[in-house]
C-alpha cells in the first residue's frame, strides 16, 4: 500500500464548550513532556493544564516523527498525520492521549474540537491530547495480534503493554484507535462506544 503524505491545511478549532455526550476524567500530565512552541504562532495558547516545558523533539534526533502537545484550544500542525474522514467528511488525524493510566492512540477531529481514546467499551472525549507528526509511514494490512514490523507504537496501557496505531472503515467512516496485541483486535472510539475490529490496518514506519 502506498505511504501516506500529507500536508493538511485548515483553519485553528475555536475554543471547545466542553460539552459532550460522553463522560471524561480529568486529563493527568505527560511524563514525556513535548515542546508546544511547535505550534505555529497563529494558534491561540494552550490552557495551564494542557502546557509542558520544552524539551528537544524527537526530530533532532534525526527520527522520522515525533509527538506534538496540543488541546482542543489549539490546532494542528501542518505536519500532523492524516489517519482517515468521519462519517461527515471532517479530516482525523492520528494522535494520543492519556485515560486511567493508559497512554492510548486517539482520533483527533479539530473541526469538532475533539480527541476521542476508545476506553472500557466507550468512547471517551479528551481535551487535551498529543498529534503525531512527519510524514514517513505506510499502513498494512493486519489480522488479530499479528503485528507487522515496524510498527508504530502509539501508547501503552498502565501495566506496560505496548498499544500500536491502527485504523479500519467502519459506517462509512475511516477511524483511528488502537492496537491491543494481547486481545489480537483493532479497538476504535465511535459514536459514543469502543468497537472492536481484528482485520484492519496498522502503521508502520517505512524503511
Amino acid at each position: 500500500m502506498a505511504a501516506y503524505g500529507f500536508n493538511p491545511d485548515f483553519l485553528p478549532s475555536a475554543p471547545s464548550d466542553s460539552s459532550s455526550d460522553c463522560s471524561e476524567n480529568p486529563y493527568p500530565a505527560f511524563p514525556m513532556p513535548m515542546p508546544v512552541n511547535t505550534l505555529t504562532p497563529m494558534y491561540p495558547p494552550l490552557p495551564q493544564e494542557c502546557r509542558r516545558p520544552e524539551t528537544c523533539t524527537a526530530s533532532e534526533n534525526n527520527k522520522a516523527y515525533y509527538w506534538v502537545d496540543t488541546s482542543v484550544y489549539g490546532g494542528v500542525p501542518s505536519t500532523a498525520l492524516k489517519g482517515g474522514t468521519d462519517v461527515d467528511g471532517d479530516e482525523i488525524y492520528v494522535g494520543r492521549a492519556f485515560h486511567e493510566g493508559d497512554l492510548i492512540p486517539a482520533k483527533v477531529i479539530p473541526a469538532k474540537n475533539v480527541a476521542y481514546v476508545a476506553y472500557g467499551g466507550q468512547e471517551v472525549a479528551k481535551d487535551c491530547f498529543q498529534v503525531l507528526c512527519e510524514q514517513r509511514f505506510k499502513w498494512v494490512f493486519t489480522r488479530g495480534g499479528e503485528i507487522p514490523p515496524g510498527a508504530v507504537q502509539g501508547g501503552h496501557t498502565s501495566d506496560g503493554e505496548p498499544l500500536y496505531i491502527g485504523r479500519v472503515y467502519y459506517s462509512e467512516s475511516f477511524t483511528v484507535g488502537k492496537v491491543h496485541p494481547s486481545h489480537g483486535c483493532l479497538y476504535i472510539p465511535f459514536n459514543c462506544e469502543e468497537k472492536s475490529f481484528h482485520e484492519f490496518e496498522t502503521l508502520v514506519l517505512e524503511s
